[in-house]
């Protein structure tokens, strides 16, 4: 990572890092799995740009996420 890029994006790469683990925790919580969960660190280096990546996952762990968003959204 440049060093310039390392400067301009610390104080948001340490905010991601810390609202990943927050889903993390929510999610486990939720007993929901999203084995690809992490930040394209790649993307960061390359642009500045901080991503979370949701990653893939089954069918049935989305299904169960979907159930406990709905759950958690009201109209």
């Amino acid at each position: 990572m440049s060093s310039m890029i390392d400067k301009i994006t610390a104080e948001d790469r340490r905010n991601a890092a810390d609202i990943l683990d927050d889903l993390q925790t929510v999610l486990h919580a939720a007993e929901v799995k999203l084995p690809s969960l992490g930040i394209d660190w790649r993307l960061v280096k390359d642009t500045g740009v901080i991503l979370i990546d949701l990653g893939a996952a089954r069918p049935d762990v989305i299904e169960r996420l979907v159930l406990i968003l709905r759950r958690g959204v009201r109209p």
